[in-house]
């Protein structure tokens, strides 16, 4: 499964209204907000699929996944836009990225042109529609089937060699400095520019 069909499924969810919702919680631009998503989206994925390489990762996965994610947020994306926080993005954000937080923010922030607080904004509302994906996709959260989808992924963009994803594990495996700026300043062509080019 490549980038751009995760970011399809996803953001072909998001219509002018949410998009202006998402606008106004995280004081970004319509347009702002949508390449902030498309930036967060892979981040997320891959450090899920990074957590999940363990048998006791993978497995705790599939409980979270199961437990509150069977994907019907995103079936109701106007009742979880009014009130983001209700789906406890910080808290997704906490156990999958830990303390490198601070560093994919950044990362989003860079490569989409958000602020920083609008950046961890648009993390913690992106990180319940990737789990609502992963329940969605994986019958309510069958763990081999949340496994497929993640190495499916992370596979197909490993193959691809592209700037971004070779960026996105430095951000992953990195020691917690915190300086990602003059990295990311360095990337080529955004996950949103890839999307936009393919269209053309």
């Amino acid at each position: 499964m490549s980038t751009e069909n995760v970011l399809g499924a996803l953001l072909s969810k998001l219509d002018d209204n949410a998009l202006q919702a998402i606008s106004r919680k995280t004081n970004a631009t319509p347009q702002q907000a949508q390449g902030a998503l498309a930036s967060a989206i892979p981040v997320l994925m891959n450090a899920l699929a990074k957590n999940s390489s363990t048998p006791e990762g993978a497995e705790a996965l599939q409980r979270a996944v199961a437990k509150d994610h069977d994907g019907s947020l995103l079936d109701n994306l106007g009742s979880f836009l009014d009130n983001p926080a209700m789906a406890n993005g910080s808290g997704i954000l906490k156990h999958v990225l830990g303390d490198k937080q601070k560093s994919v923010a950044q990362y989003v922030s860079k490569n989409s042109g958000v602020s920083g607080s609008s950046a961890s904004s648009i993390l913690e509302i992106a990180a319940p529609l990737v789990m609502g994906y992963l329940g969605k996709n994986s019958s309510g959260g069958s763990g081999g089937m949340i496994g497929d989808l993640l190495n499916s992924f992370v596979q197909t963009e490993e193959k691809a060699g592209g700037k971004s994803q070779s960026m996105i594990n430095q951000l992953l495996d990195r020691d917690k400095d915190g300086q990602v700026a003059d990295d990311i300043a360095e990337m080529g062509m955004s996950f949103l520019g890839r999307i936009l080019k393919k269209k053309r």
